[in-house]
């Protein structure tokens, strides 16, 4: 479900085209096991990662699973903090990141605006924050969507959806050949918030630009990993995109 390294080369290599330097430290947001933090932290021998999340017992798991069986020096330039997002801590930073959507969670124009300057608070003079989002024709709305790997089937459910508040439940389930299965292993209530009202909050919020990043498709419509400015964007089944704010 993520790509930590691939998203640690795309944040770098933004903030420096955005920039003209490299970015050194880190506050992810939202971070559970850290393992952004993790691949930030390997990607530089200078950087430093905050993750910040309020269930201990996910960042327990990944400070025994994933940073503990990093280098030494590695290892101590992650730190956890058990905390909340709107708590501000880990500042200030070249940069943050929100991502798998996790911001979604505030589910009114006021609550999110508040979590969009809190991090604008914590960013250094330069900084920028690193989020995604999705959206598309197919997404308010019920669906499944299953993917056949080797020895597990991944299933993502879109479980309800609320057209007056734009409520949001989705679910993730694992399963495997033996007939077991893992249903649900994650679930989400969000908000599914537009990009016009998420850049609206964050530009309400202080931020002095909005980038929106978008991947161009090769000839059979795969994702090639590169990435540019959009003027306009068709409607697709289907969207994701980059969003990166700078203060």
């Amino acid at each position: 479900m993520q790509d930590p390294a691939g998203e640690v080369r795309f944040v770098s290599n933004k903030f420096k085209s955005l920039r003209g330097r490299h970015a050194v430290t880190l506050r992810e947001d939202f971070g559970g096991t850290g393992i952004f933090s993790l691949a930030w932290a390997r990607s530089r021998r200078e950087r430093t990662a905050h993750s910040v999340d309020l269930d201990g017992e996910t960042q327990a798991w990944g400070a025994a699973h994933r940073v503990g069986n990093a280098p030494a020096q590695v290892r101590e330039r992650v730190r956890f903090e058990r905390a909340n997002v709107l708590d501000g801590v880990g500042g200030p930073v070249d940069v943050a990141v929100a991502f798998n959507f996790s911001y979604w969670i505030f589910k009114t124009r006021a609550e999110l605006r508040r979590y969009f300057e809190v991090v604008h608070r914590s960013l250094g003079p330069d900084g920028v924050l690193f989020l995604d989002a999705f959206g598309g024709l197919d997404v308010p709305q019920i669906d499944e969507n299953r993917v056949e790997h080797e020895d597990f089937t991944y299933v993502w459910r879109q479980r309800d959806y609320d057209v007056l508040s734009h409520d949001f439940e989705c679910a993730i389930s694992f399963e495997f050949d033996d007939g077991s299965e893992i249903n649900p292993a994650f679930t989400y209530s969000w908000r599914l918030w537009s990009l016009v009202e998420i850049r609206e909050l964050l530009e309400e919020a202080g931020f002095s630009k909005v980038n929106l990043f978008w991947e161009r498709n090769d000839a059979e419509g795969e994702g090639t990993g590169r990435f540019y400015l959009p003027k306009r964007a068709e409607n697709e089944h289907v969207w994701w995109t980059y969003i990166a704010a700078e203060r």
